[in-house]
């Protein structure tokens, strides 16, 4: 079996003679304030979001909120200004989580007395027990606590020493499935309601500092399980005093989501940055639209009218390529036809073999490249050296040539600077490429399929990134016409708001899927159920897509369909009507969703079967599958007006006759 290799890697070059085209100005400007801004995103599992009205504010997340840091800052005159996500905490444990340490607390799963919470209440009768208290399904856990509508009540005494409240800052870290409630010295400090977290991190205000106490001290936490895996881990740090950190914000200006495009604007002190990200997902382009690569852009230029020493620097992890913290990775550096490149994945390279909902891959390889040319570089090496090197230098630190992680925390940096040096009022400006090469992108019908684009196998991520980068400005002027043309084909349809919704929701749509074709060569387009059950090529979320594929590229909605009467065909399906899903992402080898919505299901194959015929002016597409069709029709003739006590709609509201 072949490895899976996922891709990070990002080429960098001046960009020569943009003038003709400014690509640092979006076509239209909205003024939507999306949920969530998508910076770099190609398929279900390459989906990087930043959640923040700010750029800056926070680390940047796969969809399933799991972090997936990309990191990026720009210094200026020696000053260093953060413009893209959040550095990690440079900590020492003064209560360590569990990946360092199975630490021991008391525990009870019955309501304690009032003032458990507290530091002297006595807790001798407890359970004892090491972290981390949880259903075993989930990762670390050494202390079972399972089952629906349970609780758990824990106290973990420790000891702290040369303690000065005064100039440190103390972090709290805490996991938790599902409502958490926390307390340092019987100070209630988390509160969550109904959710779940991995590895929150927050300082403490000072007040909460103050109830620490050089000595003994007591974290009390309460859980409460709902429903499926339950979880506690939770741990006290102290920031190390020689931290070196991107603590100056770049100052947001601006921010347009267009439908391939975010556009960013900042002020770095007296020089302004422009930064674009965009997806090259060009629905009339199937290379294109299926190539897991995705362009970072941007500019420089004084605002002062004097000239300025600027360096770029750009940073992500082996993270990018687990779905645990605590799954080892290795990396190492190497040079290929003029590229210099920093990889790293998981150790294991389980392909295809994690299948589900709310969660990421755990194969391939993440590639941070570079051009060789005059002012870049790439390295990898120690997490926070990496940042104190361009801090005090504006380079990076010397490269490692290989590095193991077995904890979360050892996680090197993968790091790229490109030096601009002076920069004027006219402004110097470059491209990246982020990049995902999963080799195997599917399991369709017991065969792993590649993606689209790499036509089985012909076509490598290498040459993938070397058309990208000498088609860089044609592709970019593409973009930008289709960015257009969604918008103001929605916009005549439905006016300013509805335009700036289409726009942002593009990506949202494309991403959520795979292009890949079957072993006869039919073209199949599937989708994720995402933040539902994980659910692949599921019909009554192809049908509410239908309307962007119908208007602006029909095969892609066939390339949703096919598969579905293809499964009735083959005789595996042979009710008389057509499959809720096709399997759960990314293993797609039959239904496996526990009940049918025959009505729906019918009715969505038979309307989207006439529109694409209504469209292409013939019956051609569905002519092979007509008998199928038939069954399907007469079905939704005799139970459609009635339907019979059976899913409808609101699956989730269980069956209705009716």
């Amino acid at each position: 079996m072949k490895k899976l290799l996922a891709v990070i890697a990002f080429s960098v070059g001046i960009v020569a003679n943009i003038q003709a085209i400014d690509l640092f100005k979006p076509v239209k400007e909205t003024a939507l304030r999306a949920p969530s801004v998508p910076i770099v995103v190609s398929d279900p599992y390459f989906s990087i979001w930043s959640p923040y009205d700010e750029l800056m504010e926070g680390s940047t997340e796969h969809w399933t909120s799991a972090k997936k840091p990309l990191l990026g800052a720009l210094r200026v005159d020696g000053k260093v200004y953060r413009f893209l996500g959040k550095d990690r905490f440079n900590l020492t444990a003064i209560a360590p989580m569990t990946n360092v340490e199975r630490w021991e607390a008391t525990y009870t799963n019955t309501l304690p007395k009032t003032g458990w919470q507290e530091s002297q209440f006595d807790d001798s009768s407890w359970n004892k027990g090491k972290a981390a208290f949880g259903s075993r399904d989930m990762p670390r856990v050494h202390t079972d606590w399972k089952g629906e509508n349970t609780d758990i009540y824990i106290r973990r005494t420790f000891e702290c020493n040369n303690l000065n409240l005064e100039t440190e800052d103390i972090y709290l870290t805490y996991s938790h499935d599902d409502v958490f409630e926390l307390y340092l010295n019987g100070e209630k400090l988390v509160s969550t309601g109904l959710t779940w977290k991995d590895n929150v991190s927050f300082k403490l205000p000072d007040a909460a500092k103050k109830k620490l106490r050089n000595g003994k001290n007591v974290i009390a936490a309460h859980c409460h399980n709902t429903t499926g895996g339950s979880y506690v881990d939770f741990g006290l740090f102290r920031e190390k005093k020689s931290a070196v950190k991107f603590t100056n914000e770049a100052i947001q200006q601006s921010v347009h989501v267009l439908a391939t495009s975010s556009y960013y604007t900042f002020t770095c002190g007296p020089v302004e940055l422009d930064v674009v990200f965009t997806a090259p997902q060009l629905i009339d382009d199937l290379d294109l639209l299926s190539t897991p690569i995705n362009y970072i852009s941007y500019r420089v230029r004084s605002l002062d009218k004097k000239e300025h020493d600027v360096q770029l620097y750009v940073e992500t992890t082996p993270e990018l390529t687990v779905n645990e913290g605590t799954q080892p990775t290795v990396a190492r550096t190497f040079s290929k036809s003029g590229i210099s490149y920093v990889e790293a994945g998981s150790i294991d390279q389980p392909i295809c073999a994690r299948q589900g909902d709310l969660i990421c891959a755990d194969w391939g390889y993440a590639y941070l490249a570079s051009v060789n040319g005059s002012g870049r570089s790439v390295s990898l090496g120690d997490y926070f050296g990496m940042k104190e090197a361009f801090v005090r230098n504006g380079s990076l630190a010397p490269s490692t040539t290989k590095w193991t992680t077995r904890k979360e925390e050892n996680n090197p940096a993968m790091a790229y600077v490109h030096n601009l040096g002076s920069v004027s009022k006219d402004g110097k400006d470059g491209f990246m490429m982020i990049g995902y090469d999963d080799i195997y992108s599917i399991e369709y019908m017991y065969e792993k399929r590649m993606g689209y684009w790499k036509h089985d196998g012909k076509v490598s991520i290498f040459d993938a990134f070397e058309k990208l980068r000498d088609n860089y400005q044609s592709i970019m002027s593409r973009c930008r016409a289709l960015d257009e043309q969604i918008y103001d084909d929605a916009e005549k349809a439905g006016g300013k708001k509805y335009a700036e919704i289409c726009s942002a929701s593009y990506r949202q749509v494309i991403s959520a899927h795979k292009l890949f074709t079957d072993k006869d060569g039919n073209l199949l387009w599937f989708s994720k159920e995402n933040n539902s059950n994980g659910c692949v090529n599921t019909v009554d979320l192809t049908y509410p897509s239908a309307p962007l594929f119908l208007v602006y590229n029909p095969d892609l909605e066939k390339a949703m369909m096919t598969s579905i009467f293809e499964y009735s065909a083959s005789g595996r399906w042979n009710k008389p009507f057509p499959a809720h899903d096709l399997g759960t992402y990314p293993i797609a080898n039959g239904q496996v969703y526990g009940g049918d919505m025959p009505i729906e299901e019918g009715g969505n194959m038979v309307i989207l079967a006439a529109a694409i015929s209504k469209i292409e002016g013939n019956a051609d597409y569905v002519k092979k599958y007509w008998d199928i069709l038939t069954i399907w029709t007469n079905y939704l003739v005799e139970y459609g007006q009635d339907p019979e006590n059976q899913l409808c709609t609101d699956d989730f509201a269980g069956h209705w006759a009716h």
